[in-house]
């Protein structure tokens, strides 16, 4: 991950198209909670979810301004790459669920996605802001690091009593969210 971060970041094309996966990517997590929490909001979905469309819009704001003279759109190819990843993973979770509990449970399911997602967050966005090159994208990603924080805590509070999080830790999910996001970098 470190050296497509390198990469993407020496290229401005690629820095602008990397920023606006991440925002997109962002938009899909903010999508997902609003599609399984429905009305069952409470202070912390609602901070939450305002975190995640806040993330996607500083995301594609400092795309935009880092954006290279040369115009490219963000392309169909990259969207796709970002649905896939999101629901290979919702897929695999929720297959996960049913062969341990079985039946459906998409509160569990979204509760356990967000936790890989929140995870992979904390790999991902320490090593782009390490080699990150301007002071406003910097800033964008160390207020990104703390609501991630803020919301890995919240969820492993959530989860702490329930002993399916115990379970899951140690499933082969983990695994399969690594492959998915290296193939997702891969295909970039």
């Amino acid at each position: 991950m470190k050296a497509f971060l390198q990469e993407v970041s020496q290229n401005p094309l690629h820095q602008y198209l990397w920023l606006r996966s991440l925002s997109y990517l962002e938009y899909i997590g903010y999508r997902k909670m609003v599609k399984t929490l429905g009305s069952e909001l409470n202070s912390q979905s609602y901070q939450h979810l305002n975190d995640e469309i806040h993330h996607s819009y500083m995301l594609k704001e400092i795309a935009e301004k880092l954006r290279p003279e040369e115009r490219v759109d963000f392309s169909e190819h990259l969207v796709q790459l970002a649905e896939n990843y999101f629901q290979n993973i919702d897929q695999a979770t929720e297959n996960w669920l049913i062969e341990k509990l079985g039946e459906k449970n998409p509160f569990l399911c979204y509760l356990l996605v967000s936790y890989l997602i929140e995870k992979r967050a904390m790999q991902l966005y320490p090593q782009y802001l390490a080699i990150a090159n301007t002071k406003s994208l910097k800033y964008i990603l160390q207020k990104i690091l703390k609501d991630e924080k803020e919301h890995l805590d919240y969820l492993e509070e959530v989860l702490k009593d329930n002993p399916v999080l115990s379970y899951f830790k140690d499933s082969s999910t983990w695994d399969f969210e690594e492959e998915c996001f290296q193939k997702y970098l891969k295909d970039w």
